[in-house]
């Protein structure tokens, strides 16, 4: 009995741990949520809390504490009409009345009775819009001239709330999840797996930059689904006939050529239409926006807002870029390719011992998956340090920061990614060889990344909620045992409960909610906190999940695939199928690991997906030479010209190429960026709206 005893116990407490987690409080009534470090003082919290009282008095402030993971949480939110102010100032798009012209117009708090549906306060404006606008009203938070936490001295003007996460006083401001929307793209987008996704809701839910990266993997998806039934036709009628094979080969990379700059030109006007409709084809001025909360520099008054805002000077940081990232950057290429060429030194020995069975088969593989592993580990270190430089080159804006940080990792990115089928296609000039490479590293890449993405970090999140649900019920049994004895005591030796049934009650008792008051505001002022028991908080699980860090990995691994189909699947024709199955997977990975793993994000806005726009019309130009340099060494030019040196073929290959992209060119420049109805849509409303106002 008493051997069986504590397995009972363990297994019983197993179970109410992944029921801790498993049911949680909803949180109720709140927007924004802000935490702190572990054992923050009551100075800072009452310090913190007593500005933005006095200071922003639209907001309203909710202090509790989470003895489950033993920090403090301010929750924010707004009244109405509050809101509705924080809709003008973010010129946030919405609907007008069809007697006032109708459309979408930025929201006028002045002009507050023209919009379509303003008087319903729930639906409005949704919840991805409202914590937009209690995180701008939050961040609005300003220094005076006397303002001095610890050893911080803040300047007049200066931003409280992004200094004081620079500075980790902050552990974070994060939104909270709306269950019922949550639930909601969980049914018809995680699960739907048949389905097109619902872009508008996830819009409505995550803001336009997330919803833009889903309509472009969406349609990226689509539109690789044309050179994925060539490949396969190809592949299939592959090595029946030599001269159709070269014919094959060389109508291939046209195609590829051809295929890239159709889709580029087609996702520009399907973002500038899905622009549009989200209302954010015409975006403000970067001067009016804040800077980033790591940005910093000498305090001086800003000639656009007047307040005092932080300057650093140019040419630091242009000083530091030419002669520090630069530098930097070359050795960390250069070491790319001495790491790949001593792996193929590797593989061409092994080769040359002529070894055959299964032995021989497992050691002339091993290079090649030492290649797609070191690829791999060099990319992490890699970007650890492009991080590094791009934080000490000090970019003012969110935007400059992430445009900068794209052209480090893209440059590494295409040299790691594409230097290996560079070597074995120009200098071995071995297209079997080049077909074996294209194949491992794209597999690979794709297994490793949809694992490292989604499966990886779930798991982590639930072990960590299960070992929180596993504490608080032992704190719960050692309490109930405590009070048992003490309850055993006052009685004489009553009978004793049983334990299990104990930690259950224990458990619904601590989900209420206790009391607590502390002292220490200026003013002798008392605050009332709300501290939560052992049953888990919607917000405490969602504050202990990881920060979603944006769609960056997300663009940086399509454009590595766009760069394997449209370069080298002349050589081997099932890369694009081998990317249209994995995009199948990567748009439900992607959006189980947004509503299932991490944090939620803070909605942005964009008017395109920017710079990789940028970086994919390169990999298009580049995919152009290298087409055209295969078919110049292809066996169909050998047998067309067969008297023809490697000057001639040069030639042939040059001219070839400047044709290709000069109708390239000429069609990227005859279909116009932004669809005719888009134009005439917008001239339409203005003028409606103009003729309404008369």
């Amino acid at each position: 009995k008493v051997l069986g005893k504590k397995p009972f116990a363990s297994a019983s407490r197993l179970a109410m741990s992944t029921q801790v987690w498993l049911n949680t409080i909803p949180t109720r009534n709140c927007d924004v949520l802000m935490t702190f470090p572990p054992k923050t003082d009551d100075a800072v919290l009452m310090w913190l809390l007593s500005r933005l009282r006095s200071r922003i008095p639209e907001l309203v402030v909710h202090v509790r504490h989470h003895s489950n993971t033993n920090v403090y949480g301010f929750y924010f939110t707004a009244s109405y009409e509050n809101i509705l102010k924080g809709a003008d100032e973010l010129a946030l798009v919405k609907p007008v009345k069809e007697k006032f012209g109708g459309g979408k117009k930025e929201f006028a708090f002045e002009d507050r009775d023209c919009y379509e549906g303003v008087e319903d306060h729930l639906n409005f404006l949704n919840s991805q819009e409202r914590q937009c606008i209690v995180k701008n009203i939050l961040f609005s938070l300003r220094a005076r001239e006397d303002d001095q936490l610890g050893k911080i001295k803040f300047g007049e003007g200066q931003g409280i709330v992004p200094i004081l996460l620079s500075k980790k006083m902050i552990d974070q401001v994060l939104p909270l999840h709306n269950n019922d929307d949550m639930e909601f793209l969980r049914k018809t987008w995680v699960k739907a797996v048949a389905k097109s996704q619902p872009l508008d809701k996830i819009c409505d839910y995550f803001g336009v930059k997330i919803a833009m990266y889903f309509a472009y993997l969406g349609h990226y998806t689509r539109f690789v689904s044309l050179p994925t039934i060539v490949g396969l036709i190809f592949w299939c009628l592959e090595k029946k006939n030599q001269f159709y094979d070269d014919i094959f080969f060389v109508a291939f990379a046209f195609l590829n050529v051809v295929w890239a700059t159709l889709y580029l030109e087609h996702w520009k006007r399907q973002s500038a239409e899905l622009a549009y409709k989200w209302g954010t084809l015409d975006t403000e001025d970067e001067l009016l926006t804040e800077p980033r909360p790591l940005f910093h520099g000498r305090l001086q008054k800003s000639t656009v807002t007047g307040r005092q805002e932080p300057y650093y000077a140019p040419w630091k940081r242009n000083l530091f870029r030419y002669c520090v990232s630069m530098p930097v950057i070359a050795i960390c290429l250069c070491t790319v390719f001495a790491v790949m060429w001593c792996l193929f030194e590797l593989q061409d020995y092994i080769n040359s011992k002529g070894m055959k069975g299964p032995p021989g088969f497992l050691l002339k593989l091993l290079p090649k998956i030492m290649l797609a592993v070191s690829i791999g580990v060099l990319d992490d270190m890699y970007k650890k340090i492009a991080y590094w430089l791009n934080d000490k080159e000090n970019y003012r804006l969110d935007e400059q920061y992430e445009n900068h940080l794209i052209i480090k990792i893209v440059l590494f990115q295409f040299v790691n990614s594409f230097l290996s089928l560079f070597y074995i296609a120009f200098y071995l000039q071995d297209m079997n060889r080049l077909k074996d490479q294209l194949a491992a590293l794209l597999i690979t890449r794709q297994i490793i990344g949809n694992v490292k993405e989604a499966v990886l970090p779930f798991v982590l999140s639930k072990i960590k909620l299960f070992k929180m649900g596993y504490k608080m019920t032992k704190d719960a049994e050692k309490k109930k045992k405590e009070e048992d004895e003490e309850k055993k005591k006052a009685e004489g030796g009553a009978n004793e409960e049983t334990s299990n049934g104990g930690v259950t009650e224990v458990a619904n008792e601590a989900s209420e909610l206790r009391q607590r008051k502390f002292a220490g505001a200026e003013g002798g002022e008392q605050i009332e906190v709300k501290r939560s028991g052992p049953q888990l908080t919607q917000a405490e699980i969602e504050a202990s999940q990881k920060e979603y860090e944006g769609t960056f990995e997300d663009y940086l691994e399509m454009l590595v695939q766009f760069g394997y189909v449209t370069l080298f699947s002349s050589a081997f024709p099932l890369a694009a199928l081998c990317a249209f199955l994995n995009n199948i997977i990567e748009i439900r990975s992607d959006a189980f690991k947004l509503c299932f793993t991490f944090q939620r994000p803070f909605g942005q806005r964009v008017q395109n997906i920017g710079t990789w726009q940028d970086a994919l019309e390169v990999m298009s130009v580049i995919a152009v030479m290298v087409n055209c340099a295969l078919i110049g060494m292809s066996d169909l030019a050998e047998r067309l010209f067969p008297g023809w040196g490697t000057t001639e073929r040069l030639v042939l290959i040059v001219a070839l190429e400047h044709i290709i992209l000069i109708v390239k060119f000429l069609v990227a420049y005859a279909i116009p960026d932004i669809p005719q109805w888009v134009a005439e849509e917008k001239a339409r409303l203005e003028y409606l709206r103009r003729d309404a106002l008369k």
